[in-house]
């Protein structure tokens, strides 16, 4: 199911990264596809391991790991 999900949300993607400068097929190319299934795949996991109280903590605690994250974080 993942595998779809990545294959559907390219072309969306490409109209946002950088305002659209990469056309699907060059985002797909630049993108590591593997890299992305693995952190989708941690997310999905976190259900299985936090309760629904930490659930949220423990999402905000990836996302600030991810490039760009701590930045998020400060806002």
């Amino acid at each position: 199911m993942l595998d779809a999900a990545f294959d559907a949300a390219i072309k969306p993607a490409s109209a946002e990264v950088l305002n659209g400068l990469y056309t699907p097929k060059r985002l797909e190319a630049i993108v590591d596809k593997s890299q992305i299934m693995e952190v989708a795949q941690a997310f999905l996991d976190l259900t299985y391991t936090n309760s629904q109280k930490s659930l949220p903590g423990a999402i905000d605690e990836m996302l600030s790991e991810l490039p760009g994250g701590k930045q998020w974080e400060k806002g």
